[in-house]
């Protein structure tokens, strides 16, 4: 008798465990169907003409080295290039195809649509690219734009010409095939994303003046972002595309202590770089709280359950019961620690005069990139609270809020086109792929476009695998010849499907 008291609700357990693992979390059959365009099985190639296009663009080295300080020659370069390059949209199309200069050196393209009750969208990329590093460490030069038969490599090839480049070409594609589109769409290029904003606030600004602008009625805005990742988690074999429906904020803290001069022959205990060094510390052994739960991470490792084997779809499918096991898992990784909590780096560190003289002064610079449950001001006081020193001084040298999350799901028109888009352009011989909501953990222009969309998404057409992480922004940048192509269809079909006023459900042919 004793045996079953324990027994009876082991077996309810399990039963409420195995229920919600295959039953709740089933897969979503849909994605085992090919998905066609509603409307046309146009596909773009990444042919020679454009792989020189493209390398030509590469070529230009719009290097942001921090505010203020841009290689502005190479900028202008590449946006007359840009401009000279698609003169045809305004040439052949003056009737409905309009180009603004926004900030000097950023462009923006106004394609005008037939119906005005449709709200508009807007596509977003920047030209603009951060240095190269160590040139030593890299393969071929960075600004070469050497290709081979599966990589072109160069700076800015994922971050962010790649984008840019495939979406301009799918515009020209487009209005070459179809003419004027039903719906209106803008396309943002921006000069200055790396290092500041001037070129986006200005686009965001110009475009709040214009219809539905106003009150931010545009139907989304769709800016560079995640990517589709392959082996993103254990047992799980098909690809991953991950919509970012909100990014992280940033926050640039100064941390500072001055002291009283001294003699190195007899020191007061500690120094002020002493006292800097347990501070720096402190902060790097003891990470902001978790957040896990309170941001779109727990909706990303929800949609990706269902696909994902025993034992552990058991576990993934009841947080309610391992969730703190799945916070530990998590924090083992900087990748996937990120998206659960504010991120911690010490970047910048300073202190002393002389090397017989006691430090007067010490600083440190850390940097911080904000979880969407989290606030500058949230962080700042935790800082305080983990320090624990009177004697430094804290104060905000930067700050960014981390953005509002977007509307997601099957039932918002905007998310749904985006992911019927995805698995439409993504190649057919591979296996399913399954899109879901997530984090963007860097920052983007589309921070300057909130006021024209509560739909705000990030997301670039390409796969990263585990060693493509380490290149963006780093050495040996380079986009495989695949993605591009990819690319190409993904922006071409994502305007095709928009000139609808709705989505249909779609049909089931191969498109890619």
């Amino acid at each position: 008798m004793f045996r079953y008291i324990f027994l009876i609700p082991f077996l309810i357990i399990l039963a409420i465990l195995l229920f919600r693992a295959f039953v709740i979390f089933t897969p979503d059959k849909a994605i085992f169907e090919p998905c066609s365009s509603t409307v046309d099985n146009h596909s773009l190639k990444f042919d020679q003409q454009r792989l020189h296009t493209f390398q030509t663009l590469l070529q230009f080295q719009t290097i942001s080295y921090e505010e203020n300080r841009q290689n502005i020659d190479e900028i202008k370069k590449c946006r007359d290039f840009i401009k000279k390059h698609y003169h045809g949209l305004t040439k052949n199309y003056p009737n409905f195809v309009q180009l603004h200069s926004i900030a000097e050196y950023s462009l923006l393209y106004s394609i005008q649509g037939k119906n005005s009750s449709l709200k508009p969208f807007l596509l977003s990329a920047h030209m603009d690219v951060v240095p190269a590093g160590n040139l030593e460490r890299w393969k071929h030069p960075p600004f070469s734009g050497y290709a081979d038969d599966e990589f072109i490599f160069a700076r800015g090839t994922l971050d962010n010409k790649g984008n840019l480049f495939t979406m301009m070409e799918a515009v020209q594609e487009y209005l070459n095939i179809y003419g004027q589109p039903s719906r209106t769409f803008y396309v943002a290029l921006t000069h200055d994303e790396e290092i500041s904003s001037a070129g986006a606030d200005g686009i965001g600004q110009y475009l709040s003046e214009q219809p539905f602008g106003r009150d931010g009625q545009f139907e989304f805005v769709l800016d560079e972002g995640t990517v589709i990742v392959e082996e993103a988690f254990p047992t799980l074999h098909n690809p991953l595309a991950i919509i970012g429906v909100a990014e992280k904020g940033f926050l640039s803290a100064e941390y500072r202590i001055d002291l009283p001069p001294g003699h190195s022959s007899m020191p007061t205990l500690p120094t002020a770089i002493g006292i800097l060094a347990r501070a720096v510390d402190k902060l790097e052994s003891t990470p902001q709280p978790s957040r896990f739960g309170q941001g779109p991470e727990m909706s990303l490792l929800l949609a990706v359950t269902p696909y994902l084997s025993f034992p552990l779809r058991l576990v993934m499918s009841n947080m309610w019961l391992f969730g703190p096991v799945i916070q530990w898992v998590l924090t083992r990784k900087p990748e996937t620690n990120a998206l659960q909590r504010t991120t911690t780096a010490v970047t910048l560190i300073s202190g002393g005069e002389k090397e017989n003289t006691l430090p007067t002064s010490a600083s440190a610079i850390v940097n911080h990139r904000l979880h969407t449950a989290d606030s500058c001001r949230r962080v700042l006081e935790t800082n305080r609270a983990i320090i624990n020193d009177d004697r430094l001084i804290g104060r905000i040298k930067s700050c960014s809020q981390p953005s509002p999350i977007s509307p997601y799901g099957k039932n918002v028109y905007a998310y749904r086109v985006l992911e019927q888009t995805i698995r439409q352009t993504f190649e057919q011989d591979r296996e399913p792929i399954i899109v879901v909501p997530g984090l963007m953990l860097g920052a983007t222009d589309s921070r300057s476009y909130t006021n024209l969309s509560k739909n705000l998404y990030r997301y670039s057409p390409f796969v990263y695998r585990h060693d493509d992480l380490n290149r963006l922004h780093g050495d040996n940048e380079r986009i495989r010849h695949r993605d591009m192509q990819r690319g190409l269809n993904f922006y071409f079909h994502l305007i095709l499907n928009n000139q609808l006023g709705h989505l249909p459900e779609p049909k089931v042919k191969s498109e890619f």
